[in-house]
């Protein structure tokens, strides 16, 4: 249950972070933020629970809990490679997103819902336990 709240809060990180970019870089409406953040928040979960917690709780097998900086590492740049590669994809066809600057605003929000998993992960690997530095 814990490592599900986990999960929902590195989603609402991540799409927070991706509105917040959307909003400083580009003058937005009411029906840009609306298509952005659920499918935002939807693709997160997904990958949350399709990607992260799978190959986390691998990581954490062969290596436990240590060092506790590669967990939110591994996560936000390894384990969203398949989603990088379907933005470079996507942006290559032409047909998904408006341009550059909307796959970068995506991939920022991913990394900011990893970097977020990683760290929830490893204070829940921890036994809820504070975690040093």
């Amino acid at each position: 249950m814990k490592l599900i709240l986990v999960a929902l809060l590195s989603c609402l990180l991540g799409t927070a972070v991706g509105v917040g970019a959307l909003l400083l870089t580009e003058d937005v409406g009411a029906e840009d933020l609306l298509g952005f953040a659920p499918l935002m928040f939807a693709a997160a979960a997904l990958t949350c629970g399709l990607a992260y917690a799978p190959g986390l709780f691998w990581l954490r097998r062969r290596k436990g809990c240590e060092p506790a900086a590669a967990f939110p590492l591994v996560a936000a740049f390894v384990l969203n490679l398949p989603v990088f590669l379907f933005f470079a994809f996507a942006l290559s066809a032409g047909k998904f997103f408006s341009g550059p600057g909307e796959v970068l605003l995506f991939a920022l929000a991913f990394v900011a819902a990893g970097l977020a998993f990683g760290r929830g992960f490893v204070w829940y690997c921890r036994g809820l336990k504070p975690a040093a530095g």
